[in-house]
């Protein structure tokens, strides 16, 4: 497909999707709230799980699963089709083997996968899990995952170096149980801000959420569902994005509309990265505007050299490494180590678009250094690759656009695993 953002000044509004990350969270425990709470009597899932216009790929993963569990019986595999969702995975391989325990349904649960998800690592959960009466076993043949044995509540310990999903599934499966559940992270906490997301959906759902140093605990069980249909606010991850794409479109700009500035989600960092660079952002309620600040940016000499801490945020990065190799001297991207375990490599995936686009970049194991420059000339058209990963379909936008040219890119039908509705606009407007 061609991104064409040759002689084009867009000027676009666009609602920022729903924070998927708050998404995951609010469809589990509501579920969980009405499926095993005081007042579960007579609960109905199936408005809560029904797959909506604008539901991503990985959010119909999760009301899938859920969906699953809402019809399990004793005596057959559960079938759970994670599609290539790690949230959903790393989530319900906790929650869905509680699930189960306290609803007295002795069945093995089976997690399908597709992509790179069979590859991601699980070998933290399985070790904690196994100390708990649950095992996990990976199928090579059907890239299958199955968790058996019947759950034994405590203390559960977990190294949280890899994922701050596998604390988040078990903090969300503890309140099936009695009291006196505790979660305690060794080694550093990775992705807190994402931990902390989940204790503020179980305050909100009745449950006490509350940290000690690295220990979690939740003291009562799930209460009852709330009345009101629950709101999802604006996904900080997608919002960084338009934002800035914002900054690159030459001539135009973005008005991104549904960002809470007094968000949990820690991807509303981008905004600190943004002015470190010099790049202004005018805010407004839950109204962001950025214009074209890539036709006016400074010479080459004048721009700041920029070092970056990315290991809370590791879903931003690919758009910072695209806004530094524009708007700074010399950017040095640290704690990047996850990237590697996303839907594709990212850090790899970052390095080739950025070098196709021109760029000089040094990958290594836990950083990147992006050194800023000419990039290509904008009217030669270039080739990109999705790399089959929602995030480096947005990178080739990104370029594209700071470019002002054509880019031929392999693919944006990823884009569906996070923001469906960008695919619309890069038809109608950037095709």
């Amino acid at each position: 497909m061609n991104i064409n953002c040759l002689n084009k000044k867009l000027s676009l509004e666009i609602d920022a999707p729903p924070s998927k990350s708050i998404y995951h969270r609010e469809l589990i425990v509501r579920f969980l709230s009405g499926m095993c709470g005081e007042k579960s009597e007579g609960f109905d899932p199936s408005k809560l799980l029904e797959v909506i216009p604008g539901d991503s790929v990985d959010i119909k993963a999760t009301k899938e699963c859920l969906r699953a569990l809402w019809k399990a019986e004793s005596g057959r595999d559960v079938i759970l089709p994670c599609h290539e969702s790690g949230s959903t995975l790393r989530f319900l391989i906790t929650v869905a083997s509680a699930y189960l325990t306290v609803k007295g349904i002795c069945s093995d649960i089976v997690f399908t996968t597709e992509g790179r998800l069979y590859e991601r690592p699980l070998d933290q959960l399985e070790e904690c899990l196994k100390e708990h009466g649950v095992s996990i076993l990976r199928n090579d043949e059907d890239r299958t995952i199955r968790v058996s044995g019947r759950m034994i509540p405590g203390r559960f310990v977990i190294d949280g170096s890899v994922s701050s999903q596998f604390v988040s599934g078990i903090l969300m499966a503890m309140p099936l149980f009695d009291g006196g559940n505790s979660v305690e992270v060794t080694n550093i906490i990775s992705s807190i801000h994402y931990i902390n997301l989940t204790s503020a959906v179980l305050r909100k759902y009745g449950v006490p959420s509350e940290r000690d140093g690295k220990t979690f605990s939740s003291s009562t069980g799930y209460i009852a569902v709330p009345e009101e249909d629950f709101h999802v606010e604006g996904d900080w991850s997608n919002g960084a994005f338009l934002i800035c794409l914002g900054a690159l479109l030459r001539g135009g700009g973005i008005k991104v509309k549904g960002l809470d500035m007094d968000t949990l989600q820690g991807d509303a960092a981008i905004l600190g990265f943004l002015v470190a660079l010099g790049i202004k952002v005018d805010a407004e309620g839950d109204v962001f505007t950025v214009r074209d600040q890539i036709s006016g940016r400074l010479p080459l000499n004048e721009r700041p050299e920029i070092t970056w801490d990315c290991m809370d945020i590791p879903d931003i990065v690919p758009y910072m490494a695209v806004m530094g190799a524009f708007f700074s001297k010399m950017t040095v991207l640290k704690g990047i180590s996850r990237l590697r375990i996303k839907e594709s490599d990212r850090a790899r995936a970052i390095r080739k678009s950025l070098v196709a686009a021109g760029f000089d970049v040094t990958e290594k194991d836990d950083s990147m250094i992006i050194y800023g420059g000419d990039p290509k000339e904008e009217t030669e058209d270039i080739s990109l690759s999705s790399f089959n990963d929602h995030r480096m379909a947005m990178v080739a936008i990104m370029i594209a656009a700071a470019l002002g040219s054509n880019i031929e890119i392999d693919d944006i039908s990823c884009l569906s695993k996070s923001f469906p509705g960008m695919i619309d606009v890069v038809k109608e407007e950037m095709s």
